[in-house]
C-alpha cells in the first residue's frame, strides 16, 4: 500500500499537466477575494483585523483540493491508462493510494499557498499604512482551511472515481461551486449552506457572514458528505471491478 501511495504522489507532481493544478490552488483565494471586494475596503481597520479579512479566502481552499483531487484520477480516465494501474495494482490499492496521495498533496500544496498569500497579504496591507498580524483568529483561519483541504481532497478524489469523466468532475467539484455554491450564498444561504463546498469552507471561517454554519455542524456536514461520497466511489468501483 505504501508502494501505491508512494507512486501516486509522485504522479501528482510530474508532468506538466499539473501546473493546471498548482494554478487553481493559487486563483480560488483569489477568486473569493475579488469577487466580494469588500475585503479590500480596509479603512478604519486596525492590522489585525484587516489581516484576518484579507486571509479568510483561504478557506476556500479545499474546492482546489477538491480538483487536485479529482484530478489524479480522472487524467488517468481521460489518457485511457486506468485499467492498465486496476491490473497492475488493483482496485482497492488504486483507489486508496490515489485518496491518500491527493490529500498528502492537497495539504504540501495548500501550505505553499497559504505562505505566498499570506506574503501578498502583507504587501496589500502596507499599501493602506497597515502591517501584517497574525491574531488567534488568523490562526484559526490557517488551521481551518488545512483541515477543509483534506476534507476537499477526499471529495474530489471520491467524485472522480464515480463520474471518471474529467470534464464532468470538474464541472461539479470547481464550476459548480463558484457560481452556484456562490449565488446561493447569496439569495439563499440557509439552502447553500448546506452544499459540500460551502460546508469545507466554514471550517475555516465558521459562521461567516452570518451566512455560513458553525464550526461543528460545519464539520459533521462535511465528515457526512466525505463518507456518503467515498462509500458510493467504492461500491461503484469495487462493482466495475468485479
Amino acid at each position: 500500500m505504501n508502494g501505491a501511495i508512494r507512486a501516486e504522489v509522485l504522479r501528482s507532481v510530474s508532468g506538466l499537466s499539473v501546473l493546471a493544478v498548482y494554478l487553481v490552488a493559487l486563483l480560488m483565494p483569489a477568486y473569493v477575494l475579488f469577487s466580494d471586494g469588500s475585503r479590500l475596503e480596509l479603512a478604519g481597520f486596525d492590522s489585525g483585523t484587516a489581516t484576518t479579512r484579507l486571509l479568510e479566502p483561504l478557506a476556500w481552499s479545499g474546492i482546489s483540493a477538491a480538483f487536485v483531487g479529482a484530478y489524479a484520477v480522472t487524467r488517468e480516465y481521460y489518457y485511457g491508462s486506468m485499467d492498465r494501474t486496476l491490473t497492475a495494482v488493483g482496485f482497492r490499492r488504486a483507489f486508496t493510494g490515489k485518496l491518500v496521495a491527493a490529500v498528502i498533496i492537497s495539504v504540501a500544496l495548500s501550505v505553499g499557498v497559504f505562505v505566498l498569500w499570506t506574503v501578498g497579504v502583507s504587501l496589500l496591507l502596507l499599501q493602506d499604512g497597515l502591517t501584517l498580524v497574525l491574531t488567534q483568529d488568523a490562526w484559526r483561519i490557517f488551521a481551518g482551511a488545512l483541515a477543509g483541504v483534506v476534507l476537499g481532497a477526499l471529495i474530489g478524489g471520491s467524485i472522480g472515481w464515480i463520474t471518471r469523466n474529467y470534464y464532468v468532475t470538474a464541472a461539479i467539484v470547481l464550476a459548480y461551486p463558484m457560481v452556484v455554491e456562490f449565488a446561493l450564498l447569496r439569495t439563499a444561504p440557509e439552502v447553500a449552506k448546506f452544499s459540500p463546498g460551502l460546508a469545507v469552507a466554514a471550517v475555516g471561517v465558521p459562521g461567516y457572514q452570518d451566512r455560513l454554519l458553525d464550526l461543528a455542524p460545519a464539520a459533521g456536514i462535511g465528515l457526512a458528505w466525505v463518507v456518503g461520497l467515498v462509500a458510493i466511489a467504492w461500491i461503484r468501483g469495487r462493482g466495475r471491478d468485479a
